[in-house]
């Protein structure tokens, strides 16, 4: 599973009340931060499609925004890689008919019975868990830098990952406190930020970040090594 992540920052000092609607900086290209559920990534080279986790993910990282104090020029947005335009709708539409029917006990029993999704308390065998992964690329960028970055794990995000980074968590709250460390409800990169993310890193969960796509930067890399 591969999911693409876009953020914008905006610079206060320098347009502090060019934003719109959206939160979205008034200099910032509409072509570089598509909003559109369907749409053709250029930095992947993939159509994009809408992910079905992005709602809570975007309230989450707005919130953190919010918390240390990106301003008001900061928006989040999400979308999943396809291979193709019609992968791209199939998901959509199948995602949509997906929740229409779930929203309805007799057809949601039918989907049971059908083994199409699993029982409340069932989940993925432990081999399948292993199989799994997921990919997560980010592109930042402010009115004059561009950075990306590259979320990574090796098994099923929803099962095997979730309980790494849960987790750890959990350790990192109780025997991590520093300094900085403030009581209350904050979201995770607030309240455990750099701690959490060498436990992860132990775990095998890998995060990257520079000024060029990751994918195209690991292979400048290995072709400098071949030559």
């Amino acid at each position: 599973m591969r999911v693409k992540a876009k953020s914008v920052v905006e610079s206060l000092f320098k347009q502090p009340r060019k934003t719109v609607s959206t939160g979205q900086s008034s200099n910032v290209s509409g072509s570089r931060f598509n909003r559109s559920m369907i749409h053709y990534d250029r930095t992947l080279q993939r159509w994009q499609t809408f992910w079905l986790m992005s709602d809570i993910n975007i309230m989450t990282v707005c919130w953190a925004g919010r918390v240390l104090g990106y301003g008001p020029g900061f928006t989040y947005g999400e979308s999943m890689s396809t291979r193709s335009i019609v992968h791209a709708v199939a998901i959509a539409v199948g995602l949509l008919c997906g929740v229409i029917l779930l929203a309805f006990s007799f057809t949601r029993n039918i989907l049971y019975a059908a083994r199409v999704i699993p029982r409340p308390g069932e989940g993925p065998s432990e081999k399948s868990t292993k199989k799994g992964f997921f990919s997560l690329h980010l592109e930042a960028f402010t009115e004059s830098d561009v950075f990306y970055g590259k979320v990574s794990g090796d098994s099923d995000p929803g099962y095997g990952e979730t309980i790494k980074y849960l987790g750890e968590s959990a350790l990192c709250l109780a025997f991590d406190k520093d300094d900085s460390f403030r009581p209350g409800i904050y979201p995770p990169s607030v309240i455990m930020g750099k701690a959490l993310l060498r436990r992860l890193r132990d775990k095998g969960c890998q995060f990257d970040i520079g000024n060029q796509p990751v994918s195209a930067r690991k292979a400048l890399q290995i072709e400098k090594k071949e030559n």
